[in-house]
């Protein structure tokens, strides 16, 4: 590894640890309750790449919502969804909606994760206000 990409690594990794302190203090100061762990996340995500499913993520300290056609990389905490570099830590997802199915809510189900059922989409909290 060259001098660059050591200290390209170095400060991606201290605006990633930035961001999840800054998205703890956020969940802290709105005393959010957390409806999900990092196992959870992981599974529905690799149910997701299963079935190749486009949903819609938010992150709590954004207001934009992205839509996302497939998953690049899925670590056990996090989540690369775009050729940027950047991780979405599952600690920062505020909600992801995807498309909904019988069989979805089926595994879901079986994953025991809570969701919301609208007209033609299922919605998946991250955190209870």
């Amino acid at each position: 590894m060259t001098k660059k990409s050591e200290l390209y690594q170095i400060k991606e990794k201290e605006i990633r640890d930035s961001r999840i302190k800054e998205t703890q203090n956020f969940i802290r100061s709105k005393s959010y309750s957390s409806l999900m762990n990092n196992h959870k996340w992981f599974r529905i995500f690799e149910l997701i790449e299963e079935h190749q499913a486009e949903f819609e993520l938010k992150t709590l300290l954004s207001a934009k919502i992205r839509k996302v056609k497939s998953i690049i990389e899925l670590e056990k905490s996090s989540i690369l969804i775009d050729n940027s570099g950047e991780f979405i830590e599952f600690l920062e997802l505020e909600q992801i909606t995807l498309k909904n199915t019988s069989e979805l809510k089926y595994r879901l189900d079986e994953l025991n994760v809570d969701f919301y059922e609208e007209l033609d989409t299922i919605r998946i909290q991250g955190y209870r206000k």
